[in-house]
């Protein structure tokens, strides 16, 4: 009997050990929340300015809906503000503005705007060129993630095929540090094949033996170079940061290879079909032929929603063309440049003539159905109780305010749940009075979790305000 008790007792602890170490389990599943979706972001950069008067969103005129009082409307942004769930998640910005400083360049507004943007630096002269003097805000970012970025670029021009020579520092507005370009793809198929094709395994033992070694090697460099960094001064800083985020690129390749060749993106069933391959079958559509240009931001921008959707990039840029670009938009009915022609003719915030401004808001609202496209391809991809848009900031930017050089009210537009501007309610205006433009940077900085007090050469700006 005292065994049959004793076995009793020991299967009832027994149970009870079970019992009481499954009962947390279920009760911490009910309570905890599931992991927060990572944070995503993509800058978009515009040239040339845009028509202000049509830009700003603004209630519509009494005699509407009952509800029309509510909705902001705008000849410019109606792409983002006509889908709800959209506008929900917008916010334009204005105050915005850029110091005219060319600190002993030969640069004008359009290098201010492109190069300091995102960079916070004032700009910096190389061999006469005007280079932006920091490490841009993606790329900030990305270091502090420890992921490498989609860095995309549409510079075709059938006016001036890229940026003419001496022009170099127009080409990219990001930065792995100072006067150093994170040089865009232009070819959608190079971008689709890093991104989603499988590079192959390693051919036999040998090489996979090598790679390890190169894989070791390049993890001692790193905890190398990070102590070293932390005993220089701030320009060598910025140098030596050139040279880890090469070498942080390099481990990715190798650890891709070593894990057997297959990218998150290649395995993603949320991967788009690959792209022809422009590079090969029609160069000139990546350099003088414009007439693609519509296409080739539809592919890039599908290649940018697929990379967050699959988890297989986190930041991503796109550069509708380069610094002071022209284009002629012949696919809007435009034909004309754009640049000389049409925006640098707008010389008031209410127009200079009606033509002209109707020239203007077309090619303008063109841009902003680009980000309305991307927006929507991100709300199209469940996450978690949201979608992919509800953990992304979309930023899209502007080299200036207004096609005159202007560079006060230089548009800034926030997309996506990951803004701090992301009410729910409604698009927004933030307008809280003049704000240098470092304060973007930092709102950005601070939207993907990174503590920021400042940006650029601004270390104590701050967010925007009125956010």
């Amino acid at each position: 009997m005292t065994r049959a008790v004793h076995r009793r007792a020991v299967l009832l602890g027994l149970g009870g050990g079970l019992a009481a170490t499954a009962l947390p389990r279920r009760l911490l599943s009910d309570v905890l929340p599931p992991p927060r979706p990572p944070r995503r972001l993509v800058l978009v950069m515009q040239n040339n300015g845009t028509q202000q008067g049509n830009f700003w969103p603004a209630p519509p005129a009494p005699g509407g809906p009952d509800d029309a009082a509510a909705k902001l409307t705008s000849p410019i942004l109606e792409p983002l503000l006509a889908d709800p769930r959209i506008a929900a998640k917008t916010a334009a910005v204005r105050g915005v503005f850029i110091p005219r400083d060319t600190n002993g360049t030969n640069g004008n507004e359009h290098d201010m705007g492109f190069a300091r943007m995102f960079t916070g630096a004032k700009l910096m002269s190389v061999g006469d060129q005007p280079w932006g003097g920091a490490p841009s805000v993606d790329q900030i970012v990305a270091r502090a993630w420890g992921v490498d970025t989609l860095t995309l670029a549409i510079l075709t021009s059938s006016i001036e095929p890229n940026p003419k020579p001496g022009f170099d520092h127009r080409r990219s507005f990001s930065y792995l540090g100072p006067a150093q370009h994170k040089l865009p793809t232009l070819n959608p198929y190079d971008a689709y094949m890093r991104v989603f094709g499988d590079a192959g395994a390693p051919a036999d033992e040998a090489s996979r033996r090598r790679l390890l070694l190169r894989q070791s090697a390049l993890d001692a460099a790193m905890g190398n170079l990070r102590d070293v960094r932390a005993k220089l001064g701030r320009a060598e800083r910025a140098k030596l940061d050139v040279h880890l985020a090469s070498v942080r690129d390099l481990e990715v390749r190798i650890g891709r290879s070593l894990a057997g060749g297959i990218s998150p993106g290649a395995a993603c069933a949320r991967k788009p079909d690959a792209p022809s391959d422009t590079g090969k079958l029609a160069p000139d559509l990546l350099v003088n032929d414009e007439s693609a240009i519509p296409e080739l931001a539809t592919t890039m921008l599908d290649l940018i929603a697929a990379s967050l959707g699959c988890g297989a990039m986190r930041v991503a840029t796109l550069q509708l063309g380069f610094g002071g670009g022209k284009w002629r938009f012949a696919w809007e009915g435009i034909d004309r440049d754009l640049h000389r022609d049409v925006a640098h003719n707008d010389t008031s915030d209410a127009g200079s003539t009606p033509e002209n401004t109707a020239l203007l808001v077309r090619a303008n609202h063109w841009y902003a159905s680009q980000i309305a496209y991307l927006a929507k391809k991100l709300d199209a991809i469940p996450e978690g109780d949201g979608t992919v848009l509800d953990n992304t900031l979309i930023v899209w930017a502007n080299e200036f305010g207004r096609g005159d050089h202007s560079l006060v009210n230089v548009p800034i537009v926030l997309v996506g749940g990951a803004s701090p501007a992301a009410a729910g309610g409604g698009a927004r205006v933030v307008d809280a009075g003049a704000q240098t433009f470092q304060r973007v940077g930092c709102t950005i900085l601070r939207a993907m979790g990174i503590a920021a007090d400042g940006f650029g050469d601004e270390p104590a700006c701050g967010p925007l305000q009125g956010l």
